[in-house]
């Protein structure tokens, strides 16, 4: 395939996602994968026209930011950074209230030992754990949607229990005495609905209905808690690309195909639309993004690598994760204006991803900024570096 132009390129994506989805929502049809090879990848800066803004007084300006940092490579005071990074922020004591039920939702993506950089390192939902339990927290639940794990082919249904003991949180909700929940599960019986809930959602950008666990929708307050990683389908995985582990494997699992989660539109414009419209269903109250390593190398290839100038030894958090996530992608050198995800997230009212309009505190991000490869994963997606101009 010759070159082609922006509009032509997001319409190709959208008509030939990893997944197509029908006019009625429980109906499901074959999904066929895109060929790289046959599309020419470009910076993407035009994103069509924008949403309409669906939370008009969401987020106040500027939104602010805690960033902390550890100078010594050889030490890794995790819960002090956690610690540091809220505190920066002046708001997190004001979020919680006494009595409140936490959900901490973590990047358990697959089953790896804490500390690889590709899932949320234990100790960074620990701390944060213990951070609202101090604040008055009545209960802490971990809960995530695990897509697979090591060696499998397919999708099973104790992935995430996998996930919780390999990673950790098995261990750690034992210690706190917090609960686990599998967010995959929709009923005890395959077909079954009873543990989640249909939520309509009436500005939805690529669907206007999801089946969303109700263990989700019920708590108080939720944490988004993710690692910082760069990713080949949504160019960066942050604390709103995090919400994809929200929905159910239990339906949104087409059997025997990958990407996990396949049920959902993984083109470029499809998958960006998935993720706000998840993240609107049930915005987060706090984003704590763990960067502690973050990795470079996509969310496919091994080993798994950090950033060119290694780990970037990171906490960043905030009540904004629209901001949070757009300052994550200024430290990893990508223009947020080229992660549909932010611009559609950003448009709809979830939050700010102006950095003008950012109020950055702490340290900063220079002491752990890199540049990021372009493009990602051997040319799935291709990112703008931030601070330069569109191609033409």
């Amino acid at each position: 395939m010759g070159e082609i132009s922006r509009r032509q390129f997001l319409y190709y994506l959208s008509a030939f996602g990893l997944s197509a989805c029908a006019a009625t929502f429980e109906q499901t049809i074959e999904s066929k994968p895109i060929d790289p090879s046959q599309i020419k990848f470009i910076e993407t800066w035009d994103w069509g026209p924008l949403p309409q803004r669906v939370f008009p007084e969401n987020v106040p300006a500027p939104s602010v930011i805690g960033i902390s940092h550890a100078q010594n490579p050889n030490s890794f005071p995790v819960e002090n950074l956690v610690r540091e990074s809220l505190e920066k922020t002046g708001d997190f004591d004001k979020m919680i209230r006494p009595g409140d039920r936490v959900l901490i939702k973590p990047n358990l993506v697959f089953d790896l030992p804490s500390g690889s950089g590709m899932t949320t390192d234990v100790r960074v939902a620990e701390a944060v754990a213990k951070m609202a339990l101090d604040c008055g927290a009545k209960k802490i639940i971990f809960a995530e949607g695990s897509a697979t794990n090591r060696g499998l082919k397919t999708y099973q249904k104790d992935v995430t229990e996998k996930s919780f003991v390999v990673g950790g949180y098995a261990h750690l909700a034992k210690k706190l005495g917090a609960d686990l929940v599998d967010l995959n599960d929709a009923g005890e019986k395959p077909g079954g609905r009873e543990l989640a809930r249909r939520v309509e959602l009436k500005n939805g950008l690529r669907r206007k209905s999801y089946w969303i666990s109700k263990r989700f929708l019920d708590v108080d307050r939720v944490i988004s808690v993710p690692v910082l990683k760069n990713h080949r389908y949504a160019g960066v995985t942050l604390s709103l690309k995090n919400y994809v582990g929200v929905a159910p494997a239990d339906i949104y699992q087409f059997p025997g195909i990958l990407p996990a989660k396949s049920g959902l539109d993984h083109s470029l414009v499809g998958l960006a639309k998935h993720i706000v419209d998840l993240v609107m269903v049930r915005p987060p109250d706090y984003a704590v993004i763990d960067a502690l390593v973050g990795i470079s190398s996509g969310d496919r290839a091994y080993p798994y690598r950090p950033g060119p100038k290694g780990c970037m030894r990171a906490i960043l958090a905030g009540r904004d994760p629209v901001a949070v996530d757009t300052v994550a992608c200024m430290a990893m050198s990508y223009e947020p204006k080229t992660i549909g995800h932010l611009v559609l997230a950003s448009a709809v009212g979830l939050g700010m991803s102006d950095p003008k309009k950012i109020e950055i505190r702490g340290i900063g991000i220079e002491p752990f900024r890199q540049d990021f490869p372009i493009p990602v994963a051997s040319g799935w997606y291709i990112p703008g570096r931030y601070g330069q101009h569109p191609q033409t």
